[in-house]
Order: structure tokens, then C-alpha cells, then sequence
């Protein structure tokens, strides 16, 4: 058995509203005029018959029957094979060894070229400065050839 459980005794304050009375009210009464809609008739449908034509019996040509070319081939797959191993394997501690020694190979190889990727970029960065410079020098040569900067027209041999 569960135990009796009991809660406390509570009573609320009473409390009333103050009585109010409204107004009454009343609207006066409005009548709107009577509206009647003229009666229509509508006119009645004249009665139209079609002329009865005989139209000609027409058969369509009956489809060809058409059967799927017999084969030999056998759909049957064959179940896959579970893996075979090499008995001649050499153990797996001496595997893991050349693998963790190709790894550090690897990364040894990534850190060089990318030592080398950087330089590139370096000298990159310094060839399109010194073009950026010559680009410079032949629009200050040109400002007095004929065709200003835009064609600059020079003898062949000027080099620029």
C-alpha cells in the first residue's frame, strides 16, 4: 500500500469586483428600400441536327509478332573466393618496419620540394617585379616615339 499523502488546507482571500452597469443602448432601426431584379427569360435553344454521314471502315495492319533473339549465355555469377594469403609473407612486425621507413622517406621528400615550391615562388615574385620594371622603362622610352605608349613605333634593333 501506498502511504496517504494529504496537502495542506489552503483558502484564498475572497475578493469581488466593484458592480458596474453599463448604459443600455439601443440602435436605432434602419429599413433599406425593397430591390426586386427584372424577370429574363432566356430565349429557348434552337434544335440542330447533324447530317448523317457513313464514315468508311478503316483496319489497321496487325503488329508483327516479335520474339528475343534466343542466347547461350549463363547469367549465373560466379560466388567470389575468399583471398588467399601467401604463406611466404614475411611477418608483420618486418612489413610495419618498411612501411613506417617509406614514410619517413616520404616525408622527408615532401619537405624538400616544398622547400623548392617556396623558392620558386620567391623568384617568381622577383621576375614579375623586374618585368614590372621594364614595362615601366619602355613606356617612359615610347612617351616620345611616334604612337605615344599605346603603339610606339621604334626602329628594329631598339631591344625593347
Amino acid at each position: 500500500e501506498a502511504p496517504k499523502f494529504e496537502a495542506p488546507k489552503f483558502e484564498a482571500p475572497k475578493f469581488e469586483a466593484p458592480k458596474f452597469e453599463a448604459p443600455k443602448f439601443e440602435a436605432p432601426k434602419v429599413e433599406a428600400p425593397k430591390f426586386e431584379a427584372p424577370k429574363f427569360e432566356a430565349p429557348s435553344i434552337p434544335k440542330f441536327d447533324a447530317p448523317k454521314v457513313d464514315v468508311p471502315k478503316f483496319e489497321a495492319p496487325s503488329i508483327p509478332k516479335f520474339e528475343a533473339p534466343k542466347t547461350d549465355y549463363n547469367f549465373d555469377f560466379p560466388t567470389p573466393k575468399a583471398p588467399v594469403v601467401d604463406e611466404n609473407l614475411e611477418s608483420q612486425e618486418v612489413r610495419d618496419e618498411k612501411a613506417r621507413e617509406a614514410k619517413i622517406v616520404f616525408k622527408e621528400a615532401d619537405a624538400t620540394a616544398k622547400d623548392l615550391e617556396a623558392k620558386a615562388k620567391e623568384l617568381r615574385d622577383i621576375a614579375n617585379s623586374k618585368k614590372q620594371d621594364a614595362k615601366a622603362a619602355k613606356d617612359e622610352a615610347c612617351k616620345t616615339r611616334w604612337g605615344g605608349k599605346i603603339l610606339c613605333l621604334r626602329p628594329f634593333g631598339t631591344g625593347y
